[in-house]
């Protein structure tokens, strides 16, 4: 089955807020793409998910609240939802943000994610896993082979929800207060107007240098450093999917040293370097 075209909006995408296409149906689990065409700047809803779900975001970048929680979602985070969640979303960098969202049993859903709830991380490699789980479903494999891979993305996808914050800071008001904070950070980051200083980032979002690399470390278990880097590393991911494979303009693109740097970060964050990722997506 071919994941869908994007095309020009209709009227009834419009009144939904987006499109959505099933592209895989298993047993007890389907797998949808989506696309979102909601350019609130401020928090819409509230809507309410009927279904044990990820939601891995492959493009864009929007604010999320889920049960009064609140996140910045990129390529680098997904969330996890549960049948009767209130949901809210706010898109201040304007609409194109695109998911996939996998719907699975409770029972399978329990299985791997018990414990665990809203904003996950979503690792390199789980990501370049998840970008070439979608390609095997263009190139039309065989059901079996999809079950297998999916159940392999979602054992990733799994592992990265462990890393995310466990416990937190005892107090409500302080934990949300912190996750506002990582979200104003994420969203400097997502303008790419930020020069590079963490000094800058901190005057940016209010808070000292100290104080946001704490939080942020805290908050996603992942350092600021890191973080930009899994950014970089998803836009190139993006940008060798859609055919855009030249090493050395991505490096520039991405304001990395020269193609060697690039390559070892990408090593770093995927697993692999950017001449097996490029046969992995699709591209020699």
């Amino acid at each position: 089955m071919a994941l869908r075209e994007v095309g020009a909006w209709t009227e009834a995408e419009r009144e939904r807020g987006g499109r959505g296409e099933c592209v895989l149906q298993l047993p007890g689990m389907y797998v949808i793409d989506t696309e979102c065409c909601t350019d609130h700047k401020g928090f819409i809803g509230p809507g309410y998910k009927d279904a044990h779900g990820v939601v891995l975001t492959r493009s864009g970048a929007y604010r999320w609240r889920q049960q009064g929680e609140e996140w910045w979602m990129d390529a680098t985070a997904g969330c996890l939802t549960r049948p009767g969640d209130e949901v809210y979303s706010a898109h201040p960098l304007g609409t194109g943000d695109t998911a996939t969202e996998i719907y699975l049993s409770a029972e399978s859903f329990g299985e791997r994610f018990d414990g665990h709830h809203g904003r996950i991380v979503v690792t390199g490699d789980a990501d370049l896993r998840h970008r070439m789980f979608l390609g095997a479903i263009r190139r039309g494999t065989d059901a079996f082979e999809l079950a297998e891979r999916l159940h392999e993305l979602l054992d990733l996808v799994a592992r990265g929800a462990r890393d995310a914050e466990s416990g937190g800071p005892p107090s409500l008001p302080v934990r949300r207060a912190h996750q506002r904070l990582v979200a104003d950070a994420c969203a400097v980051f997502a303008t790419g107007q930020l020069t590079g200083s963490l000094d800058e980032l901190a005057l940016r979002v209010g808070a000292s240098p100290h104080h946001l690399s704490r939080v942020f470390r805290r908050v996603t278990g992942r350092t600021l450093t890191w973080y930009r880097n899994e950014l970089r590393i998803r836009a190139v991911l993006q940008d060798i999917e859609q055919g855009r494979c030249g090493l050395r303009a991505l490096s520039a693109a991405y304001e990395f040293a020269d193609q060697a740097h690039l390559t070892r970060v990408m090593r770093r964050h995927t697993g692999e370097p950017p001449s097996v990722v490029r046969e992995l997506l699709g591209h020699r």
